[in-house]
């Protein structure tokens, strides 16, 4: 028998058209055989049936063309919306009142790859109703984890479920019962509980944290986060997220502790409360047009003492323990002008009172960018500066800062080599008050001229290409004015030590950088930096400055880096830096490596430290990773850890054993040494938990 395929657009069989036909869906038919009895079309053999919503399949189809309903016999599936899928061995569709009855069914979330088995489902409008149910996300033959429920209700609209006398399973043993449980299973950005963070540590006790994330419009949330610590104390932190335009980002955090007064004695914490906020605001195109740009960017934030950002639990700079650092900057540029508008404001960690720590509130900077005067060749550009250098006890400064740098470049022998020759006046002006001394108005007036050489060369060899670029300058200097009390120029008032003046000093500096790229990508291969400068004093005698060399190695599988630099005064290296990244199939490594020393004329600091990070994904699944900050000469580690994690498609487990030194503004110790354990549990897409434990909390 040959195959006949029949096309039935249902609305056209409708004698009169009524507002009922018009909400009803126009299906077409596909089938083997067709047959008409009555009011019902019967379609039989590889029925396929498809609208603008439904794609439906089974062996045998009715359709009851005056109440517009469907059943459906044997292998039955039913697609709704390219998201919905459902398997059946009956199914009645009531298309006007968008009714579906299944018995047995299963059905998959294709948002959230989720599949529901159920002894029976109705479906009335978007609430599917499901009865002696099995959920989950893993293979549907031996799910890793299952969701056993007496009876559920999905809401195909909002992707949420809520399941009754619900028992979670890891493969067929039970570990958790709940009278209730609900979910989302779409992916998207909506409101609802974030992982919880659950862990115990001898000191502070069973800790709950429990984020809350509120999603009201696409362009904003709220995420608020309660806390307890059963032997601490408790407290809230709340985040605000905004995009206001499509050139900028809002956020917005808060938060609150309070510490029990037995363990706030006992640790002899110097606050029992800790609170602070913080502000991040980045924003273009405010006031800018096609012809030019700016940008306005904040990052403000007080906390009370360091024990805040411990709480919060977020990761935060080292440098963070001593001073912390909020700076509002807006910038305006175009192709001839840049101007920027600056505030610091820095707040010790270390002191009680701010009052003694410098701000720079504001600084004013505008630039006027390199520009022909009179000859091509002749360039001249202006940078001015100020600075008002405040704080409440101790000198103050406005700082007026002027650079007129003046050249003229001449190429010579076919733009081979390139002379130039540049005048540079700067002018530095200190307007001092908030002191007890005497002292004048400071002003420093000097003229820079350089003399330089440079050339550019390109060779292309078989296989890689060599750039060289060479440059050799000499820089005299005239003082043309030093009036006023100048701190290392006319007088060692050590108040006046903050506010320094560097005379430039007559100099000879030679500079190399050159790369090899290859010839077919043009992707970088080594890069090579040398920089020398000899000075001379005032009796002319020549000295060798710091020796710098630095060099890049890009090779297929990553990268290597070096940069040294040598003091010939003291006859050692000062300081070095070394990286080494790798990145072969599934092993990534990361190794760096940091000194610098405290000699007589280097101005450094006594620094020696290197970091390790190492991750290898031992299949699909399975991923283990080192990590390590160690302070080589304190014989301090920073931070150490392993971790092994478990990626399934369906669910994801993460170990996670960490030995951290945090920072603390208790009057017995400075710092707390924790040996913590972590662990992540996710059942994808329904949540999952974040555990960690304290085994040891040492303080020192």
């Amino acid at each position: 028998m040959f195959k006949k395929l029949v096309f039935i657009c249902l609305v056209a069989l409708c004698s009169k058209v009524s507002a009922k036909d018009l909400n009803s869906e126009k299906f077409q038919i596909v089938a083997n055989n067709v047959d008409s009895e009555n009011d019902s079309i019967i379609a039989t053999g590889d029925v396929v049936i498809f609208s603008s919503s439904y794609y439906a399949s089974a062996k045998k189809v009715v359709y009851n063309q005056k109440n517009d309903t469907f059943e459906f016999f044997d292998d039955v599936l039913i697609i709704k919306d390219n998201k919905i899928q459902t398997q059946s061995d009956y199914a009645f569709l009531d298309n006007t009142n968008n009714a579906l009855y299944q018995k047995p069914s299963l059905i998959f979330e294709n948002a959230g790859n989720i599949w529901i088995n159920s002894k029976e489902s109705k479906k009335d409008k978007e609430i599917i109703t499901l009865e002696d149910s099995v959920l989950s996300s893993c293979d549907c033959e031996d799910p890793t984890w299952s969701i056993k429920a007496s009876s559920a209700k999905y809401n195909s609209e909002t992707k949420w479920l809520h399941a009754f006398n619900t028992r979670l399973y890891i493969k067929d043993i039970p570990v958790l019962y709940t009278p209730y449980f609900g979910f989302s299973t779409d992916r998207s950005r909506r409101t609802g509980l974030l992982l919880p963070t659950v862990g115990y540590g001898k000191n502070e006790g069973f800790v709950y944290v429990q984020p809350i994330f509120i999603a009201p419009a696409e362009n904003y949330d709220f995420e608020i986060i309660p806390q307890i610590r059963t032997n601490r104390g408790k407290g809230i932190y709340g985040y605000f997220r905004m995009a206001d335009s499509k050139y900028s980002n809002l956020s917005i955090g808060t938060g609150y502790f309070k510490e029990k007064s037995d363990y706030f004695e006992e640790e002899e914490l110097r606050n029992q409360e800790h609170y602070g906020w913080e502000i991040k605001y980045e924003r273009t195109k405010l006031f800018s047009n096609d012809e030019s740009q700016d940008g306005l960017y904040v990052d403000a934030k007080y906390f009370n003492d360091i024990e805040y950002r411990n709480i919060e639990d977020r990761d935060y700079n080292e440098d963070e323990e001593k001073k912390v650092e909020s700076k509002i900057n807006y910038f305006y540029n175009t192709s001839n002008y840049y101007s920027g508008l600056y505030f610091r404001h820095y707040k010790d960690m270390s002191l009680e009172s701010n009052r003694t720590t410098m701000q720079e509130l504001p600084q004013l900077h505008f630039h006027k960018y390199s520009q022909p005067a009179f000859l091509d060749n002749l360039l001249y550009s202006i940078d001015t500066r100020y600075t008002n250098h405040t704080r409440d006890e101790g000198i103050t400064a406005q700082k007026y800062d002027l650079n007129i740098p003046i050249s003229y470049s001449i190429p010579l022998f076919d733009d081979y080599l390139q002379f130039i020759i540049k005048n540079e006046t700067v002018l530095n002006h200190y307007k001092y008050s908030n002191t007890d001394l005497k002292l004048k108005d400071g002003t420093f007036v000097e003229n820079i001229t350089t003399l330089g050489l440079s050339t550019d060369l390109l060779k292309p060899y078989d296989s890689f290409i060599h750039t060289m670029n060479l440059s050799a300058s000499y820089v005299d200097a005239t003082t043309l004015e030093k009036t006023g009390d100048l701190y290392s120029i006319n007088t060692s008032t050590n108040e006046l030590s903050v506010f320094p003046i560097n005379e430039t000093k007559r100099a000879i500096e030679l500079a190399l950088n050159q790369s090899f790229y290859d010839i077919e990508d043009l992707r970088q291969i080594i890069n090579h930096k040398l920089k020398q400068s000899i000075a001379f004093d005032n009796f002319n005698n020549p000295k060798l400055q710091n020796l710098e060399n630095e060099i890049i190695y890009n090779y297929f599988l990553g990268t290597i880096s070096n940069k040294v630099i040598y003091n010939h005064e003291d006859n050692t290296f000062i300081e070095n830096s070394t990286a080494f990244t790798l990145s072969y199939e599934d092993f990534i490594l990361t190794l760096s490596y940091y000194m610098s020393k405290d000699t007589p004329n280097s101005g450094k600091e006594d620094l020696e430290s290197y970091n390790i990070n190492a991750n290898y994904t031992i299949s699909n699944d399975y991923k283990i990773g080192y990590y390590e900050n160690y302070n080589i000469k304190d014989k301090l580690r920073s931070k150490q850890g392993i971790l092994f994690s478990i990626l399934d498609r369906c669910w994801e487990l993460d170990f996670r054993l960490e030995k951290e030194i945090k920072a603390s503004s208790s009057e017995l110790y400075t710092r707390k040494k924790q040996d913590v354990f972590y662990v992540q549990l996710l059942l994808k897409p329904i949540g999952g938990i974040q555990q960690n434990y304290k085994v040891k909390d040492n303080r020192e």
